[in-house]
């Protein structure tokens, strides 16, 4: 008995072939009309909105700028206000016994400052137990926008003449002088910008300094910007 029969039938039962690339691509394109054109239009209006919004940089980080303030306009943050009075460009300041290296100058600035804290405050120093870092450190409270001053180089006095410490009472304003050094070249435009961070209250946690208090600059809570004349 020939078996050719059996083996042509067995021959016949194989899998359908897969379907064509063109196929696959036709199918796909009859299911995409069925969709409702309403869907089609939200899509498509979303999709336009996305790239507004990319062009427009709107999904970059906002960025937040501080207030611009000039003379006279106080910079208020949550432990102390500063206003700015006027500032000018020394060589020397023979009250205070400063004078600038050859290639540098002193940044004199006048302020009015306020201690809005229940306790006394030290610019530049510290007092009952707190430590504002308002000054001569890296990363201070007060400090230049548009001009390196070295950490270590700002000089404090009260504007009346008082010798001492400069030390701000609870709710007393108070006339206050920095003097910056930087370099001869800085402030070439005539106008210098001063930083007023706002201050992060941190407390001690052992037990030795558990009532030390420090401040630590924060951001930027304002910007204020005046003219530095020379110093007459």
């Amino acid at each position: 008995m020939s078996m050719t029969g059996d083996h042509e039938g067995a021959g016949h039962d194989t899998a359908p072939p897969a379907l064509s690339a063109r196929a696959i691509i036709a199918r796909w394109g009859r299911a995409l009309l069925d969709v409702p054109r309403g869907i089609w239009i939200a899509a498509a209006t979303a999709i336009a909105v996305l790239i507004v919004v990319g062009v427009t940089g709107g999904f970059t980080r906002a960025t937040v700028h501080p207030p611009e303030l000039g003379v006279g306009d106080e910079a208020r943050m949550s432990t102390y206000a500063i206003t700015v009075l006027g500032a000018e460009i020394a060589t020397e300041i023979e009250s205070e016994y400063l004078s600038a290296d050859p290639g540098e100058k002193l940044l004199v600035m006048t302020t009015r400052m306020e201690n809005l804290t229940d306790a006394p405050i030290g610019v530049g120093t510290t007092a009952d137990r707190t430590a504002t870092n308002m000054i001569n450190i890296p990363g201070p409270l007060l400090e230049l926008a548009d001009a390196t001053a070295a950490d270590d180089s700002v000089s404090v006095w009260r504007a009346d003449g008082s010798a001492g410490q400069v030390i701000l009472q609870p709710g007393v304003p108070s006339q206050v002088t920095f003097a910056w050094t930087v370099p001869e070249e800085a402030l070439s435009d005539g106008e210098v910008s001063l930083d007023v961070h706002e201050a992060e209250v941190r407390r001690g946690r052992v037990l030795i300094s558990s009532t030390a208090v420090s401040w630590r600059a924060a951001e930027v809570g304002a910007r204020i910007t005046v003219a530095a004349e020379a110093a007459r």
